[in-house]
């Protein structure tokens, strides 16, 4: 993958999206990777398969609780983080929809 500084991004943008056509290319900030930029081809198959695996998931939870398992959530710091990769997951298939 390519690598750019932020500052190379800001001063040769045309150059940096030309080479995100091609394939990823990593943005660092202060030395450090900060983003990646690709195209909108390559985001919208990630965000499927993405979505697929959410789909799995969920599928396979439905299973489990049929099957009569259950998730015991330990404390609220649990749940807290439960309800939030729910709320994520939730704001990505959307963002799929919306297109």
């Amino acid at each position: 993958m390519k690598t750019f500084t932020s500052s190379e991004v800001k001063q040769n943008f045309g150059k940096v999206s030309d080479k995100a056509l091609q394939g990823p290319v990593s943005i660092t900030s202060h030395g450090r990777p900060s983003l990646v930029l690709t195209s909108d081809e390559d985001y919208r198959e990630l965000m499927r398969l993405r979505y697929e695996a959410l789909k799995s998931d969920v599928q396979a939870g439905f299973r489990s609780l049929e099957r009569g398992e259950v998730t015991v959530l330990k404390n609220r710091e649990e749940l807290h983080e439960f309800m939030e990769n729910v709320k994520y997951r939730g704001r990505e298939k959307l963002a799929k929809e919306l297109g």
